[in-house]
């Protein structure tokens, strides 16, 4: 391979195509001052090339370098952004030319310059050059990212209190409220870390980019009369910026609630208990068993007992000698006449039927490819020779979520889905593992066009190292709703004992024209 220097007039190059250039813009953080910034020598590089190494995404007030390696250049031309300033021109005096929001210098030989940009925001950095030889030319633009230094700030989203009031030195509310705070911190930090005296939870974030992303927002209750301190530490991971703390002195004021406790949820646990969950401290001066009333699918059912619950005295655990199980309707009812009242003897009020939200097994399937919040990426194209209808994943129709299965059949011949590897998304994560001796079952959303003419589903899961379904879930539907979603669920109906321990991977398909959308997608361990 020859040099530039080397070229010979009777040979025939492409424009910005060839071996004889090189160039190499290189990117360097300088954090604070402008350091010493050795050009590497070209002949490191065979070919020629265009790239960017070093930090592109920095903080306001920093520099960052850009250098061109190029052999043979005749004249060079840096287009910075006007409010950004190349801070080595030294002895240098280049022409420069200022046009909207960009200044352009000409007339240097600088292969080199260190830019410190002062303002925040998205810029561009663009070199032209011109060559010995006339058919090789250069015109590249890299893009930065200038970001603002770390600002602390925080907003109140909203307040769940019978009473609040909010100044600019501080916020008072009823004991037992909650305050949904927000990080609104400038700089665009991806770290924080929130203590919360008095508050539940009393602290939360500092552990990791993706574990505080998750308290951006963040919901506090504050159960106890007190006033209390409110902390936030925001900082920056990369480009690293400097914490900044806001502090709030005795910000949070909790007084005395004379409002009756509110209902906050009514859950089942996983043992079957029933968790009556209040916003205030609760006590009880006599048994309530005969004032509470609990129906599941709208037959009594019979309450062992009722108590408070020794780690939170703002919750009654009510048991049941009948297991409920998850595909049933359950709605708790209290009179009012019992003994249940917060611990300043102000009385629960009455409620009547309110729905308790079941225990919901793992599952084991998946949630997010079997509720297609994947958009389908783990699940594969129909196979010509087995499937003769189309599936698709559309964002726009969803029992729950964004996704759902489409499936059509424009013949009465079969449609077929399965959850494989999608080859073309390549992902394998149709696949899901379960153990001998589970005993598993499988609950879906469908929504059923009128147009639908199968009269049921087949729902299979085949063993991966093996072709061939280890169990079929059908489903007769032809009695069930057109057009809208309705939950099927085998609880009861059917179980399947797993025979092996491996992967095993879902195939759904009907055999008659029609349209079906299937969402949420659930294999679980019946109760």
């Amino acid at each position: 391979m020859k040099k530039i220097n080397e070229f010979k007039p009777n040979q025939v190059m492409k424009k910005y195509i060839n071996n004889t250039a090189i160039l190499f813009l290189a990117t360097v953080l300088i954090l604070s001052c402008e350091k010493e910034y050795e050009t590497p020598e070209a002949n490191q590089f065979s070919d020629a090339v265009a790239v960017a190494s070093g930090n592109k995404r920095i903080e306001r007030g920093n520099i960052t370098s850009f250098a061109d390696l190029s052999k043979g250049v005749t004249s060079r031309m840096w287009t910075i952004p006007v409010s950004a300033k190349i801070t080595n021109m030294y002895d240098h005096t280049p022409d420069f030319i200022t046009s909207g929001s960009v200044k352009t210098y000409s007339g240097t030989d600088l292969d080199l310059i260190h830019v410190r940009f002062d303002e925040p925001g998205n810029y561009e950095v663009n070199l032209k050059a011109d060559f010995e030889v006339d058919s090789i030319m250069l015109d590249t633009t890299f893009n930065v990212t200038i970001l603002d230094h770390i600002q602390t700030k925080l907003d109140i989203t909203s307040i769940e209190a019978g009473f609040s009031e909010i100044t600019a030195e501080q916020l008072t509310m009823y004991e037992g409220g909650t305050i949904n705070f927000k990080d609104v911190s400038l700089g665009i930090p991806n770290r924080r870390k929130w203590t919360l005296p008095g508050g539940e939870p009393s602290s939360a974030g500092g552990i990791s980019v993706d574990e505080d992303e998750k308290v951006k927002n963040i919901a506090v209750s504050y159960p106890t009369i007190g006033t209390y301190d409110l902390t936030l530490v925001s900082w920056r991971q990369y480009p690293t910026g400097t914490k900044d703390t806001l502090y709030l002195k005795e910000y949070v004021n909790v007084v005395k609630n004379i409002d009756p406790p509110s209902i906050k949820s009514i859950t089942e646990s996983e043992t079957g208990i029933i968790h009556l969950v209040y916003d205030l401290p609760l006590k009880l001066t006599s048994d309530i068993v005969p004032n509470l009333t609990l129906t599941v699918d709208g037959a009594a059912a019979t309450i062992s007992s009722a108590v408070i619950n020794p780690d939170d005295d703002r919750i009654v655990d009510i048991a049941t000698l009948a297991n409920i199980l998850n595909n049933q309707a359950a709605k708790l009812s209290y009179d009012g006449n019992g003994g249940l009242m917060r611990v300043n003897d102000i009385k629960a009020p009455a409620f009547t039927d309110q729905i308790v939200t079941l225990f919901s097994p793992p599952n084991l399937a998946g949630d997010e490819v079997f509720g297609f919040e994947d958009g389908g990426a783990g699940w594969s194209p129909p196979w010509v020779w087995d499937s003769k209808g189309t599936t698709s994943f559309p964002d726009d129709f969803a029992a729950s979520g964004t996704y759902s299965l489409r499936m059509e059949a424009t013949t009465d011949a079969k449609v077929r889905a399965y959850s494989r590897k999608n080859v073309n998304k390549g992902k394998l994560t149709g696949e899901f593992g379960l153990v001998a001796g589970q005993n598993v079952t499988i609950e879906y959303k469908v929504w059923i066009d009128p147009s639908f003419t199968a009269p049921g589903l087949q729902v299979e899961l085949f063993r991966a190292s093996k072709w061939g379904a280890s169990v079929g879930f059908y489903s007769n539907v032809s009695s069930l709703p057109r057009s809208e979603w309705v939950t099927i669920n085998l609880q009861g109906v059917k179980s399947w004992e797993v025979t092996d321990t491996e992967d095993y991977w879902m195939s759904i398909r009907y055999g008659n024209i029609g349209v079906i959308y299937i969402d949420d997608i659930k294999v679980y361990e019946p109760q």
